[in-house]
């Protein structure tokens, strides 16, 4: 009888085994998935019934270096956290051996159990193993709560120092929530799959060199724990901020760092040629860097600080810049609170009044490192204008002038499919994408756009560019993240300008006069390079004048707003 159930347990196994003639493929790990298609090897689960994370779908592929695996469920979870309730675990028969390994369901003998929420993995060989997940080279993406992931795992590691991970090329893989026992493929069948060994078409470098040098260069880079104070990485920072080039910074823990400080280094780094050099202002640890004058500043918003900057004659328009560094880890609550923040602050900025009105069409931009390793929400308010405390923020709108959403740029690795901008292989976490640029694409165009790693870029690579191999990594835990951008062409922020206004005289030690043409409602609002509403007034008149004398000495903007909407700002000098 014995020997009868055996018999026919094989042959129920080999009845119910999904075998698959493999397709390489370029997979890029970023957390978009547009590079997984129909025609890739794919298992669908039967039809359940179940509470909570459902697993429906893998797919898996392979280039030469890695295994990559794409998990769809029916809700949204985060992989390597219990935000939502899960326990996904992912085993692979390394060896093609049911006999050998982890008996872990029927016809599986698993060398390799991830435990993705606990940060590790099993290597069931002999002398059995536990592993971090970078002895494996796991990469997976996103980063935030969602419905799909994709993973990628390299194929020529020996975790150990002893056994190869994939010994075979026919693996078997299983997908298992064991918060719900719900198991892809379900108990009695089996998922084979075989490496295609076809080269896939190879990765581009991006060249790190600007294709215009019109193009306004964005550098955002997290100097863990105030890395330009510090002597052993200094010279680090100075190799790849050299290399880069940019025309605005934003630097991120810079918590006892001084703006004389980076002043001082980028003025050698990176002469600007003109008497005053770099501009540097600084809130907390954000510390924003300009080659061009930044005219007013905003310190309201909880680990964000928007600048204008005066943009040089050759661009129609100023910028506005938000360097931010949002709460890390499990702060979901303050990081969606700082989402709501920028959000509002958008919002004001397309309106006349408040604590900021900006010129129609004046581009802006946001950056930093966001910490996004939580619920999706906070990334889709800073880009939709989704605020979810309306109480304390208002309703939400969408954010560009067109009133559509912002752009967030795909920033791959400069030298592999990787999105990753963050990666400390002894914390735990895989690499993940945790620094971001979000754009005003009605007024910006991304023109190019990379993460610079050294550490996986070729020696000639290196060469090129004056570059040495550990750069990054000993410079901080975060990759430095670009984008150039340009504007875009076809916009004008003078279609809703007033007609031309004077003011004079400025600089001015008293009174001024706004000579405003013509006969109308306006709506005239004085703000100081803070932020702040100094002074506001409506008239109507064709001209006025402004008594300035209480106002301290410095660096005002005049906003002026008709009765049709139309605008005009203005710069004025308050003297002693």
């Amino acid at each position: 009888m014995r020997r009868i159930s055996k018999l026919l347990c094989f042959i129920i196994i080999v009845l119910n085994t999904y075998s698959i003639t493999a397709q390489s493929a370029p997979i890029t790990i970023d957390g978009l998935f547009d590079d997984w298609n129909a025609s890739l090897t794919t298992y669908t689960d039967t039809s359940e019934s179940l509470t909570g994370v459902d697993l429906l779908e893998l797919q898996v592929t392979n280039d030469d270096e890695y295994l990559f695996i794409k998990m769809k469920a029916n809700v949204e979870f985060d992989l390597t956290d219990d935000l939502v309730a899960q326990q996904i675990r992912l085993f692979i028969d390394t060896d093609n051996n049911a006999s050998t390994g982890y008996d872990i369901q029927q016809g599986y003998g698993s060398e390799l159990g991830i435990i993705f929420k606990d940060l590790l993995a099993h290597y069931n060989v002999v002398p059995y193993a536990e592993l971090n997940l970078s002895s494996i080279k796991l990469r997976a993406a996103p980063t935030v709560t969602s419905n799909e992931f994709e993973i990628a795992i390299g194929r020529h590691q020996i975790p150990d120092g002893v056994h190869p991970l994939f010994p075979s090329s026919t693996i078997k893989i299983v997908l298992k929530n064991n918060d719900n026992s719900d198991n892809l493929p379900n108990t009695g069948s089996t998922f084979s799959y075989t490496f295609d060994e076809t080269p896939v078409t190879p990765y581009t470098p991006i060249d790190l060199v600007k294709a215009n040098p019109e193009h306004i260069r964005l550098l955002a880079y997290n100097t863990l724990f105030n890395g330009l104070d510090d002597a052993n990485r200094v010279q680090r920072f100075e190799s790849i901020i050299t290399t880069i080039q940019p025309d605005i910074i934003g630097f991120t823990e810079c918590w006892d760092t001084t703006e004389n400080t980076v002043k001082s280094l980028l003025d050698l780094w990176l002469p600007t040629g003109t008497s005053q050099g770099w501009y540097i202002e600084k809130l907390g640890g954000l510390i924003t860097a300009s080659r061009w004058e930044i005219i007013q500043q905003w310190q309201s918003l909880t680990r964000q600080f928007p600048v204008l900057i005066d943009l040089p004659s050759s661009y129609p328009t100023d910028l506005l810049f938000t360097n931010a560094h949002l709460n890390c880890c499990d702060a979901d609550a303050a990081r969606q609170d700082q989402a709501d923040q920028y959000a509002a602050f958008i919002l004001d900025a397309k309106a006349p009044g408040g604590i900021i009105t900006l010129e129609n069409n004046t581009p802006f931009m946001y950056s930093g490192d966001l910490n996004l390793v939580g619920y999706a929400q906070q990334l889709i308010t800073l880009k939709t204008g989704d605020i979810q405390n309306t109480a304390n923020y208002g309703n939400g709108a969408p954010l560009d002038w067109d009133d559509t959403d912002l752009t967030e740029q795909n920033c791959l690795q400069a030298d592999e499919r990787m999105g990753y901008t963050w990666r400390s292989d002894g914390q735990g976490f895989p690499p993940g994408k945790l620094d971001y640029i979000i754009f005003s694409d009605h007024t910006l165009s991304a023109q190019k756009s990379f993460v610079l790693q050294t550490e996986v870029m070729p020696l000639e690579r290196l060469t090129q560019y004056n570059l040495a191999p550990f750069d990054t990594i000993n410079a901080s835990d975060h990759f430095p993240v670009v984008t150039d951008f340009s504007i875009n062409e076809n916009l004008s922020t003078t279609t809703n300008e007033l007609a031309e206004t004077t003011l004079y005289p400025n600089p001015t030690n008293g009174s001024v006069t706004l000579d405003l043409k013509t006969t109308d409602h306006y709506h005239i609002q004085i703000v100081n390079t803070l932020g702040k509403t100094v002074m506001t007034t409506a008239i109507t008149a064709q001209s006025t004048p402004l008594d300035v004398n209480a106002l301290a000495s410095g660096f005002y903007i005049i906003y002026i707003k008709n009765s049709k909407g139309q605008t005009a700002t203005h710069k004025l000098l308050k003297t002693n």
